[in-house]
């Protein structure tokens, strides 16, 4: 029962260093998921100023 909640600790604290210290926003302008076309169409979303023309 130790080892379980040691690697549950262990896997929390990985998660929110590594949640802490990524340089962008998980979902965004620099999210790289989603085609070019779709994040220039929601850029107003984000404030990343007008949206393209479609």
């Amino acid at each position: 029962m130790i080892v379980l909640v040691v690697c549950l600790v262990a896997s929390m604290v990985i998660a929110i260093v590594k949640l802490a210290s990524t340089p962008e926003e998980i979902i965004g302008l620099g999210f790289r998921g989603l085609p070019p076309s779709y994040v220039e169409a929601h850029k107003h979303e984000y404030g990343g100023g007008e949206p393209a023309e479609p």
